[in-house]
């Protein structure tokens, strides 16, 4: 019984010796590659482990503390393995903003071996902080007013483009839903100031034949009767002889008669003592013009409620 106990006693003792002498050979470093770094600029500090092929080694991330420096990013390096020893490399690309003199780092690499988790830990390595500012006067000096220095506008393209697609793309919905709504309703309009302006200068031309009985504000209210025809039928009706009017029209008495009477008094230089029958042709032309218009109009708005 002595005997046994001695043997487990001699196990216990050599277990720890056993399990190191299975650990994989592994070494890591960290150094910077550089002594000395200005404020907020980058430097690059190496982290090397040398192990032997079996082991896995895992670098810290982007998770892992790097207080007093910030990671600004890493580079990875593939593994290398030369004569039974393989080289994992890391370089982390760090920067500062704290203002201590001296400034120090040491990271920590992990070992996976047998479902465990090992810490190797690097020798750490400092940088000096090169400062500019030596020393500030106390208190510091403010400066109670500032100049202000123009600034030029400058035309944001970025929001106007936005807007002018945006109107653009409301313009058009508008426009599909609405367009030949809006052209009918445009067109209605145009007939009705033209009718109006037409009326208006026809009967001055009238008024002033009936006042002077002369030729010229009689060949005033023809040309203007045949300019508004012509606009209104969108024909060349200012340029036809009357027996063209009289065909367009298919004969209408209406035009053929009155449109003889104004030719027998312009080219015929004929103005008989009692003007009633130019004044009357006149009055005629004018109501022909007006239910030329109205059968017009109406034409469209039946156009327009059909679709």
């Amino acid at each position: 019984m002595t005997k046994n106990k001695h043997y487990i006693f001699l196990l216990l003792f050599l277990l720890p010796l056993i399990s190191q002498a299975q650990l994989p050979r592994i070494n890591v470093e960290g150094f910077f590659l550089r002594d000395s770094v200005e404020l907020g600029k980058t430097l690059k500090y190496i982290l090397l482990s040398k192990h032997d092929p079996q082991a896995e080694v895992v670098f810290p991330d982007s998770t892992f503390t790097f207080t007093p420096f910030e990671l600004v990013r890493k580079e990875f390096y593939p593994t290398r393995t030369v004569n039974g020893r393989s080289t994992d490399s890391t370089v982390y690309v760090l920067r500062t903003f704290q203002l201590q003199p001296v400034q120090r780092l040491q990271l920590q690499a992990r070992l996976f071996f047998q479902g465990d988790t090992l810490l190797l830990t690097a020798h750490a390595d400092s940088v000096f902080l090169i400062q500019h500012v030596k020393s500030l006067p106390e208190p510091l000096p403010l400066r109670s007013a500032t100049q202000l220095l123009p600034v030029a506008e400058e035309f944001n393209y970025l929001y106007w483009g936005l807007g002018l697609v945006a109107a653009g793309v409301l313009f058009g919905g508008i426009w599909g839903l609405f367009g030949k709504s809006i052209r009918t309703r445009y067109r209605l309009y145009v007939l009705q100031k033209d009718q109006s302006q037409f009326q208006y200068r026809f009967q001055t031309a009238t008024d002033r034949f009936k006042r002077l009985k002369t030729l010229e504000p009689l060949e005033r209210a023809i040309t203007l009767w045949k300019n508004y025809l012509t606009k209104l039928e969108d024909e060349e009706i200012s340029s036809f002889t009357t027996k063209e009017i009289t065909t367009f029209y298919a004969d209408d008495e209406r035009v053929a008669n009155t449109l003889k009477v104004c030719d027998r008094a312009i080219y015929g230089n004929i103005i008989s003592d009692d003007e009633s029958e130019v004044v009357n042709a006149l009055s005629q032309l004018a109501a022909f013009a007006a239910y030329r218009y109205v059968t017009i109009r109406d034409s469209i708005r039946n156009v327009a409620n059909t679709r």
